[in-house]
């Protein structure tokens, strides 16, 4: 079954009840349970991805989050007994859910799990993009603001019956994605529904202003300094409408840090006057760049699709492979035709 529903109350019911017996339905697995998301897990990913295998845990069934070997200290407050697994070639696992992703591409090598599994869910709030997984069931609805406030939706009761202290711990996963995805209730999908959900989620005895320190300023002095020499490096193009940015490997070598773990850097500059569109290239190795994309007035996830990438309409990326100054200099000519034509 596949959805991509925002309709009134009724319908909504009506999907999340269908939502929540297909993760129910999981109980009844016998063989361990992968659980992924995309590519360079964040906040809304995988921390979604925590609640699952706990919830799966709390029920005695082993579960297996698999990601490609990520950094994932950023996330130590919300861990306890979780199994995480960096992904090798031979794995073999009957049943995936994979959160956060509706495209295969995004899972990077271990998208070769989708074709050994017997039975594969996706649960998401992207656009449907190129090369969709191909799933037994989906549940893809932009409506929500991540894809952890679709699972609390669908799983609020479940959460409600857990011992108090697993509970809190897995609420404050739920509020976590949506930390990410609203970039702490600033960006445009903050509205009357995910500030319910949050409220909804506090109550289970989490600190949301603790969370918020653990989630957005748990940065070291070295990673501070690297933001701060990125942001020396912004460019203003179109009489100050598109904002460039650039961060090379190399700052990144000299303060000693890893620029993955370095979040979000583009909500510094979101909201500065004039600004329509912000375009940020981090370089990962030499010629491979990852480049995230942010505006309040065209639709960047169609620009990144472009080049393979996708996401949402005010916050998309993609990656590529070349020569900065080119790949730059594309990125600035065709953002300014987007831009001129909004």
């Amino acid at each position: 079954m596949k959805s991509s529903f925002s309709g009134d109350f009724l319908y909504l019911w009506y999907f999340m009840q269908n939502l929540s017996y297909e993760l129910i339905q999981l109980l009844t697995r016998p063989q361990p349970i992968a659980v992924l998301s995309h590519e360079y897990p964040d906040g809304d990913g995988f921390c979604a991805s925590l609640f699952i295998a706990g919830w799966l845990a709390h029920n005695d069934r082993e579960a297996h989050i698999i990601t490609d070997g990520d950094n994932l200290d950023r996330y130590a407050h919300l861990m306890e007994d979780e199994v995480v697994k960096s992904y090798t070639p031979d794995m073999v696992y009957d049943t995936l859910v994979v959160l956060d992703c509706n495209n295969s591409d995004r899972l990077g090598a271990r998208a070769a799990l989708l074709d050994k599994a017997q039975r594969v869910l996706v649960v998401d709030h992207h656009v449907v993009e190129n090369n969709p997984i191909r799933a037994d069931y989906s549940y893809i609805d932009q409506s929500f603001a991540s894809v952890g406030a679709i699972l609390f939706e669908a799983m609020e009761p479940q959460l409600a019956q857990m011992p108090s202290e697993l509970r809190s711990r897995m609420a404050a996963c739920l509020y976590t994605t949506i930390l990410n995805d609203t970039n702490n209730f600033t960006n445009g999908n903050t509205n009357s529904r995910v500030l319910s959900q949050a409220a909804r989620m506090a109550s289970h005895g989490i600190l949301p202003h603790l969370l918020y320190q653990q989630y957005f300023q748990n940065q070291s002095p070295a990673e501070i300094r690297y933001i701060g020499q990125v942001l020396s490096t912004i460019e203003l193009h179109f009489e100050g409408k598109l904002l460039v940015m650039v961060a090379r490997q190399e700052v990144a070598e000299e303060n000693g840090i890893n620029a993955e773990d370095v979040l979000n850097i583009t909500r510094w500059v979101q909201g500065a006057k004039g600004i329509e569109a912000i375009i940020f290239i981090r370089e990962d190795a030499p010629g491979d760049y990852k480049l995230s994309f942010r505006s309040g007035k065209v639709d960047v996830s169609s620009f990144a699709a472009r080049f393979g990438g996708g996401g949402h309409r005010s916050a998309s990326g993609c990656s590529l492979e070349g020569d900065l100054q080119e790949i730059k200099a594309m990125m600035i000519s065709q953002m300014g035709e987007v831009l001129a034509r909004a």
